[in-house]
């Protein structure tokens, strides 16, 4: 098998990685998200698309870094070379996700309290008078 066939079917593996994992993780997401922005809804669903943004862009950038344009020669002696560079393009993608997806989940509680406080905060301060 050539050595473009195994980084094709790699980079296909990846792309599908983050089209099933990612919204997945929004699909059951939501709900804790929506727990957590329950006093501003549409401030939890703009934080939620503008995250999908960030997260596209990171994964999108992982599989343009990691690809290969000419066989290392590594890979012309042993095809377990390659094979071993290959999973760990793919665990690497599996980590950053999931590093991501914790460090979202752990941060979100503390967001949601900012932006819930800074809308109390407005709702304490008294209209200033016609002028």
């Amino acid at each position: 098998m050539s050595w473009w066939v195994v980084e094709l079917i790699t980079n296909v593996l990846l792309i599908l990685i983050v089209v099933v994992l990612g919204p997945l993780m929004k699909r059951f997401g939501r709900a804790y998200a929506g727990d957590i922005f329950r006093a501003n809804p549409r401030t939890g669903k703009s934080y939620l698309v503008l995250m999908d943004v960030a997260y596209y862009l990171i994964f999108s950038s992982y599989i343009l870094f990691t690809i290969t344009f000419e066989p290392p020669a590594a890979w012309e002696v042993s095809v377990a070379a390659q094979l071993q560079d290959e999973v760990v393009r793919v665990a690497g993608m599996l980590l950053l996700m999931g590093a991501l997806h914790g460090l979202n989940v752990l941060s979100l509680p503390l967001i949601g309290r900012l932006l819930g406080m800074s809308r109390d905060l407005e709702a304490d301060t008294p209209a200033r008078p016609p002028v």
